[in-house]
């Protein structure tokens, strides 16, 4: 338990190194394990190989010394040496062995012979003369240096005691298992090399396959986090706008006829000439608070009225010629001037008619009131693709990053006295017929509104 509580504090890094130590010790155990099988196969298979060779040479001798042995007695094989010698010569041991045990013959024997089995280096051979069979069979020993030899035994029809002398044919075993020594060693860290290299090659792989599924991740959870940011923005919004569209029923109902009562009362209270100045300022002061609380409830109730489109495409050019002719008293007043860029082809599909020339309304107020005195505001309208797109910029100081950023939110003016409706209304009605408005600052055109909407597929 202390171990895997401990585990959970580790970082995922550490969990990965000392999971590829653990899978690495595995790996390299069950590689060391198979280079040992594959090492004792090959010694084994060698080994036959070898006792194949010595079972030619013993069926090639045989002849020659059996010949050489016939009618002699069991104390006169010394005919039969130096055929002996002669294939001892090659690298091959050969001797010859009674059935009584002693060593008759011995290619590489020191000292008088014939000697009994126990006297040298053939003490520890493993043979019996009732088990070699009349073909011949395998035997092993060790030859006096301490290094193991393959034996092969061949039975020869001789004038021994009990009739038999036995061939034998031995070769070394030191070299082929040096080899194999020195193989074992190198395959063993070549393996150990490759599970090396394949491991950190392994770990740089999967922290470049991690961190790219991180990144992903990463950024999957941002975008996530964006809409989730932006559908909250939305519930909001229309939080808003449910609780504006109530707080508007109410003070629709409530307020309207009151301030009407108090406009009416106030315009009625005869002549202006008989009132003293300081009381006709005062009197003009209240009448003009009671049209700016009528704007705002008028506002008000046309952000919460819903939008009605209409499946008749409307001339977005024609609506603007409107809009700047009900504003010319203002233009003439300031003298303003506006220069026109006009697209009489322009149609917008499925418009409220009455709220688009709204938003155009506002956004010309805007640009007339954000310009100095005789400036020059342009109002362009082109077709770009399937969309429209509307720009009207006007001069004046540049707005601040804050304006820029939430020039359209709900509420948000840079006016002492403005209710922050205006635009953020301009946002709606365009948003709802499929576009999108934006606030933007150019050096050469100021103040710029941008209003991009679906174009007409008539």
């Amino acid at each position: 338990m202390k171990f895997g509580k401990r585990l959970l504090c580790w970082t995922p890094g550490a969990v990965s190194w000392l999971s590829l130590l653990i899978m690495g010790a595995v790996v390299a155990a069950v590689g060391l394990m198979g280079t040992r099988l594959v090492i004792e196969y090959l010694q084994q298979r060698m080994a036959q190989h070898d006792l194949g060779h010595n079972r030619e040479i013993a069926q090639r001798i045989e002849p020659l010394i059996r010949s050489q042995l016939a009618g002699d007695t069991a104390r006169e094989f010394d005919k039969a040496a130096p055929s002996v010698d002669f294939y001892g010569s090659f690298g091959y041991r050969i001797f010859l062995v009674s059935g009584q045990g002693d060593l008759l013959l011995d290619s590489g024997a020191d000292g008088a012979l014939p000697r009994s089995l126990g006297e040298g280096w053939l003490d520890d051979l493993e043979w019996s003369r009732r088990e070699v069979p009349a073909g011949g069979g395998e035997a092993s020993a060790t030859n006096e240096a301490g290094y193991p030899q393959v034996i092969w035994l061949e039975r020869l029809q001789g004038p021994d005691s009990d009739g038999n002398v036995y061939l034998g044919v031995a070769s070394d075993q030191h070299q082929l298992n040096d080899f194999l020594g020195d193989l074992h060693l190198q395959l063993d860290a070549i393996l150990l090399t490759t599970y090396a290299m394949i491991g950190l090659i392994g770990v740089f792989a999967m922290r470049g396959i991690g961190r790219a599924y991180e990144r992903r991740l990463e950024y999957l959870l941002q975008r996530r986090s964006g809409e989730l940011e932006e559908a909250h923005r939305e519930v909001l919004a229309k939080t808003r706008l449910a609780t504006i569209g109530q707080t508007a029923s109410v003070l629709a109902h409530e307020m309207r006829n009151p301030l009407a009562s108090i406009k009416l009362a106030l315009s009625g209270m005869g002549s202006r000439e008989s009132l003293a100045k300081r009381e006709q300022r005062r009197v003009d002061l209240v009448i003009g608070e009671v049209d700016r609380l009528d704007t705002l409830l008028s506002q008000t109730l046309d952000y919460a009225r819903p939008i009605q489109l209409s499946n008749r495409p409307v001339s977005l050019d024609k609506l603007l010629t409107s809009v700047i002719a009900q504003q010319q008293p203002l233009l003439d007043r300031r003298s303003l001037k506006i220069r026109r860029e006009e697209c009489g082809e322009c149609l917008v599909a499925r418009m409220d008619e009455g709220k688009m020339h709204q938003a155009l309304l506002n956004v010309l107020k805007n640009a007339l009131e954000a310009s100095p005195d005789g400036g020059r505001i342009l109002v362009s309208l082109k077709a770009r693709g399937d969309e429209l797109e509307l720009l009207v910029a006007n001069g004046g100081e540049p707005p601040s990053r804050e304006t820029l950023d939430h020039a359209f939110d709900l509420f948000y003016s840079t006016k002492p006295k403005g209710s922050g409706l205006g635009l953020g209304l301009v946002k709606r009605i365009i948003e709802e017929h499929g576009g999108r408005v934006s606030l933007t600052w150019d050096r050469a055109l100021g103040t710029c509104v941008t209003i991009q909407l679906p174009r007409s597929s008539e």
